[in-house]
C-alpha cells in the first residue's frame, strides 16, 4: 500500500481487484496510516527535519508521501518533537556590536557610581482597561492537565495609558496620556511638558540619562 498516495486510492485498488466487498474507507485509512509508520519513514522524517527544522507538518507529509496525521504522530510520538515558536529580534549590524560593548562598559561604570545611579532614569508605560483586562502574557494556570481556561473580555473597553520613570531613589509620574494610543507626537509632548520640567526641578537636566523603554543598548 505504501506505493499509493492515499487511503482512497488504496480502497479503489482493492475494490478493482476484489470486488465491492472491501473494507470501509475509515478502516482502510487507519490501516494505511499505520502501514506508513515504518522505521524507514521515521528516519526519513527525522533527517528532513534536521535539514529544515522549520518545515510544516503538511510539507513533511507531502515529501514522505504520507497523510499529515501520520506525519504529525511520527513527529510527536515517535521522535518526541515539540513545535516551538521563533523569537523575532532586531537585526544587528557589525558596527552595532562595538556600540553594544561600549554601552555595556558605560553602564557598568555608572552603576558602580552611587552619584550616577541617582541620575539614571528608566521609563515604561502601561495600559489600564476599565474592564480589568490584563496582558495574557502575565497569566498562567498550573495544572496536571490542560484546564482549557477562557477569559471573557469586553470589546472596546475604555482604557488609560500611564507612563512613569524611575531612578534609584526618585519616581517621576505617573503621567496620564489624554489620547487612547501613545504615538510619537503625544510622547514627545509628554517629554517636553512633563519629564524635562520634572528633571529641571531636580537640578539634573545636564547630568541625567534617560533610558527609553524598548530602546536597544546600541542606540
Amino acid at each position: 500500500m505504501a506505493k499509493f498516495d492515499s487511503a482512497t486510492v488504496v480502497q479503489r485498488k482493492l475494490r478493482a481487484e476484489f470486488g465491492i466487498n472491501t473494507p470501509g474507507l475509515t478502516c482502510v485509512k487507519d490501516k494505511f496510516e499505520r502501514f506508513c509508520e515504518t522505521e524507514e519513514t521515521t528516519d526519513k522524517i527525522s533527517d528532513a527535519l534536521k535539514d529544515k527544522p522549520q518545515s510544516s507538518v503538511r510539507s513533511v507529509a507531502a515529501d514522505c508521501y504520507i497523510p499529515p496525521t501520520t506525519a504529525h504522530r511520527i513527529m510527536t510520538e515517535y521522535l518526541a518533537l515539540k513545535p516551538y515558536k521563533a523569537q523575532f529580534v532586531q537585526q544587528l549590524y557589525e558596527e552595532d556590536l562595538q556600540d553594544r560593548a561600549e554601552m555595556y562598559k558605560t553602564l557598568i561604570s555608572m552603576l558602580e557610581d552611587s552619584h550616577m545611579q541617582e541620575n539614571l532614569f528608566f521609563s515604561d508605560e502601561a495600559t489600564f482597561y476599565v474592564s480589568g483586562l490584563v496582558s495574557k502574557h502575565n497569566i498562567r494556570y498550573w495544572s496536571e492537565t490542560n484546564p482549557h481556561v477562557t477569559i471573557e473580555t469586553v470589546m472596546n473597553s475604555p482604557k488609560l495609558n500611564v507612563w512613569c520613570a524611575m531612578s534609584k531613589s526618585k519616581l517621576l509620574g505617573p503621567y496620564f496620556f489624554e489620547d487612547d494610543t501613545v504615538n510619537g507626537a503625544n510622547y514627545l509632548l509628554m517629554l517636553e511638558t512633563f519629564f524635562i520640567p520634572e528633571i529641571r526641578k531636580l537640578h539634573k537636566l545636564r547630568s541625567a540619562i534617560f533610558q527609553q523603554d524598548g530602546a536597544p543598548p546600541h542606540f
